[in-house]
């Protein structure tokens, strides 16, 4: 590794410590502000509570004991609506299966009819994926009806459909439930499925409610919890890509919680456009269209679990109605795959839901990486095969770039030796300055920058950050082998290890492996060509070519293989590229030539119309040295 790259590598490392300091500043920051005024409302909120709880009254309807009690406070019908037995509707179209429950009207469990989970595609196995199923799942409307806190989850609903199994064949079917009051009030949960769509409309009807609803009551309470199951085949990666996000009206960008938690709970006080419960590759999305007070909380488990669930997540929001008259409340359920393009037809900004990057990083992933990914797999069925072709796109895209910085470390090779002459000239420590003037003043006569290796690099380092992200995020990858690797979405493993390594895990990733090799032989080669190298940077080299392979290996080990075997392709390509490089397009003994007949134009013509980087440093140098003499002349 030679001088340029050692110098841009700790450029590169400072650039992304800075920023991350930064960013935890401000992040730390905001937290601490925005906590202050949650705490001032709990403060507010709770002061009301005190106020306004009657302890005579009971909080649900589960407290009435008796029928008679019930009868009285909710009527008759309402009343004899709390026993009843659980019967299910299953709906199908082209895209889910959805399965009703008439206890609590709600939506029991939703199956993807086009994917399937990690064992059963292994095991050969045909069955759709469920992404959520049972009685730990739960969904209700909370409010007050005749003076009583109910809870929708509480009573049996009556379908108004004519049979338990239904197939959308038209454009759509609705699918209404009904909780009546009397014989011409109810409330209606009114579910829509189209045809083709990863849509379910819901719509909450209050019809002829004026008299049981109190008159008080400007919200209804909303519960949803999901208990979410593993589907991939890396626990820790795939939980690592499940939490909950969110979006403000109007806003573009969207809100994450941290998913690297084992529990985490928010609270967003102002309104929110939609709630998604999003896994690594599927989500559960509800939007609201302006709900307030949302409470958001996710519980994770362990990969042990016996019942191979994942994550619980809970939100509680209220949605603003009319008590007075028939009212409508319209959502909508979105149970979606993480495809871009699918997300993006849902329209909501539904696709900034993949974690693709902000800026210029998202913006070559949207704008370059995704439009060519695509235009590959209308032609090509082998991902594999893919990956090696986008990666070579990519490498002749920057392969100027890769010229440019090869071409300065070449120029910075042909002038150590005159470097260290210079450096044998001002052997002492003392002398530092003024070796480092004359190593400058040759960098100025010859025309070479002492930077000019770093810049390409740097300008690298959006694309290798773009499909770091593109990589593990792409629901295309999934399930797809590729050689040894039976999903390139999760990590390949050669050998399932009995027990974990710390920071490494139980299994060993060949893809990661040959990745850290070709690390390895990419520095050595560039040691190689620079020749020798002082102390420091000998120390340099040894920790880029060992030790970051090493991080590298272990932190890259439970990755997506497809990200580990497109940088492993990389370094060949980069390998490659090197070494006809040097081989067959940069003379050395030519190179040198052309430096030192720029030295002498320089020589005889010294002007220059604008002062070069280098001369700005050398400039800032000479008045340093100048100001310290000055100061120790004034000592003396």
């Amino acid at each position: 590794m030679d001088k340029n790259t050692g110098i841009g590598l700790l450029l590169i490392a400072l650039i992304l410590g800075g920023y991350m300091w930064w960013s935890s500043q401000n992040a730390e920051n905001y937290n601490k502000e925005r906590q202050k005024i949650i705490d001032s409302i709990s403060r507010i909120e709770k002061k009301q509570e005190v106020v306004n709880i009657k302890p005579e009254e009971p909080d649900s309807v589960q407290q009435l004991h008796s029928k008679e009690i019930a009868v009285e406070n909710l009527g008759e019908l309402m009343a004899a609506s709390l026993e009843g037995t659980e019967e299910f509707v299953t709906v199908e179209n082209e895209k889910l299966i959805v399965t009703f429950s008439n206890k609590g009207g709600r939506i029991w469990s939703v199956e993807f009819k086009e994917y399937q989970n990690y064992n059963d595609f292994k095991n050969k196995n045909t069955n759709p994926l469920k992404m959520f199923y049972g009685d730990e799942n739960a969904f209700s409307i909370g409010l007050f009806a005749k003076s009583q806190n109910i809870k929708t989850s509480d009573f049996y609903f009556v379908p108004q459909i004519p049979n338990p199994k239904l197939n959308v064949t038209s454009d759509s079917l609705q699918i209404p439930f009904r909780l009546y009051a009397d014989t011409v009030s109810y409330i209606e949960f009114v579910y829509t499925l189209y045809k083709d769509d990863f849509k379910v409309g819901f719509d909450i009807n209050f019809v002829g409610m004026k008299n049981h609803i109190d008159q008080r009551s400007t919200t209804v309470d909303v519960n949803w919890k999901l208990n979410l199951y593993r589907q991939e085949k890396g626990f820790t990666n795939e939980s690592n890509y499940t939490t909950i996000a969110y979006k403000y009206p109007g806003e573009t960008s969207i809100e994450d919680i941290s998913a690297a938690k084992d529990a985490a709970n928010e609270t967003v006080k102002t309104r929110l456009e939609w709630i998604n419960f999003k896994q690594h590759f599927f989500s559960a999305i509800i939007v609201t269209n302006g709900s307030i007070n949302n409470k958001l909380n996710y519980a994770a488990y362990k990969a042990e679990d016996p019942q191979h669930r994942l994550k619980t997540f809970e939100t509680n929001f209220q949605i603003e109605f009319s008590s007075q008259k028939n009212s409508n409340i319209p959502l909508s359920f979105y149970f979606i795959p993480n495809h871009f393009q699918t997300l993006k037809s849902g329209g909501h900004s539904f696709e900034k839901i993949i974690p693709l990057g902000g800026s210029i990083i998202g913006i070559i992933n949207r704008a370059v990486v995704i439009p060519v990914f695509n235009f590959l797999r209308n032609y090509i069925e082998s991902f594999g095969l893919i990956i090696l072709i986008l990666t070579i796109l990519i490498k002749t895209l920057i392969l100027p770039l890769t010229w440019k910085s090869y071409l300065s470390s070449a120029k910075m090779r042909v002038l150590k030796p005159e470097i260290d002459k210079i450096g044998a000239k001002y052997p002492d420590s003392k002398d530092a300055m003024k070796k480092q003037q004359e190593i400058m003043g040759l960098y100025k006569k010859t025309g070479v920058n002492m930077f000019g290796g770093c810049l390409p690099m740097i300008l690298q380092m959006p694309i290798l950050f773009a499909l770091f992200r593109f990589f593990p995020s792409s629901i295309e990858l999934r399930q797809r082998s590729f050689l040894w690797a039976d999903d390139l979405s999760a990590y390949d493993s050669i050998v399932d290890l009995p027990f974990s390594i710390p920071f490494y895990g139980s299994n060993v990733s060949l893809f990661t492996l040959l990745m850290a090799v070709s690390i390895i032989i990419s520095s050595k080669i560039s040691m190689a060509q620079q020749g020798g190298l002082n102390a420091q940077m000998k120390q340099m080299n040894v920790m880029m070519t060992y030790i970051m392979p090493i991080f590298m290996l272990a932190f890259f080990n439970s990755y997506s293989s497809g990200l580990t075997y497109y940088y492993f392709l990389s370094n060949l390509i980069t390998i490659g590229q090197t070494t006809i490089i040097r081989k067959y397009f940069v003379n050395e003994d030519a190179l040198r030539k052309q430096l030192n007949e720029k030295a002498s134009k320089h020589q005889s013509n010294p002007k220059k119309k604008k002062m070069s980087f280098t001369e700005r440093l050398m400039k800032k140098q000479q008045e340093l040295e100048r100001l310290n003499k000055q100061q120790t002349k004034k000592k003396k």
